[in-house]
């Protein structure tokens, strides 16, 4: 094989691995763009007061999905909604999961249009463990409810849907760690990059294994 058929071999190569870690790379940032829901930034929903006193794990930001859970009953006593405070999209659905018993969803304020009707049955009708209650919220603001038979026990919950809503900053001082943190996006990238690197190297086995003769190669 001349010595020009060899540069063309050569050319392809470099073309193909490029190739790949282009698309490699591509596909690790529509990944970290997709991933874990949150809808990033660097601000919170602020939550009315009604829900300062409330059980639970706290807030959850799950922008970014068409569906999320919040369970009813969670927590060691079994009487929090978790997550307890959440940020999702307009459209987005609510599916409420009774992990135990003796529990109900009830709206306690909404904006006008809002679709969060409740659980069926009279004040303290209750929903059997294992079941489920879901809601598609569509109307944007701040959604409050509560379990009617544990609101004083600080069984409570709210939702705030879509972007206007109050905001605040993210708390990202205090103490603890003062090590830099890596964003998920960050951490995804570098694993895409590090694959398309992978495969590069892989194709240039492949065609210094299997290429054929290339001709002998002036420096």
């Amino acid at each position: 094989m001349s010595d020009q058929s060899a540069d063309v071999s050569r050319r392809a190569f470099l073309r193909a691995g490029a190739g790949a870690t282009a698309v490699a790379a591509g596909a690790g940032t529509a990944a970290a763009q997709e991933e874990g829901g949150g809808g990033g930034g660097n601000v919170k929903a602020v939550f009315p007061s009604y829900v300062s006193d409330a059980n639970g794990p706290g807030y959850e930001d799950m922008r970014g999905s068409s569906e999320v859970t919040v369970e009813v009953g969670a927590g060691s006593g079994g009487f929090a909604f978790a997550p307890t405070n959440i940020w999702v999209d307009a459209g987005t659905t609510v599916v409420f999961e009774f992990v135990a018993p003796s529990h109900n969803v009830k709206p306690n304020t909404q904006p006008d249009g809002g679709g969060l009707a409740g659980t069926e049955g009279g004040q303290f009708a209750t929903i059997p463990e294992g079941e489920t209650y879901e809601v598609t919220l569509e109307t944007g603001g701040m959604y409050t409810y509560n379990c009617a038979p544990h609101e004083g026990q600080g069984m409570k919950g709210a939702i705030a849907v879509g972007g206007d809503v109050e905001t605040e900053e993210l708390d990202t001082g205090g103490g603890g760690s003062t090590r830099p943190q890596v964003p998920d996006a960050a951490k995804s990238l570098g694993i895409a990059t590090g694959f398309g690197m992978a495969a590069t190297l892989g194709l240039g086995y492949f065609f210094i294994k299997y290429g054929g003769d290339y001709g002998e190669y002036d420096e």
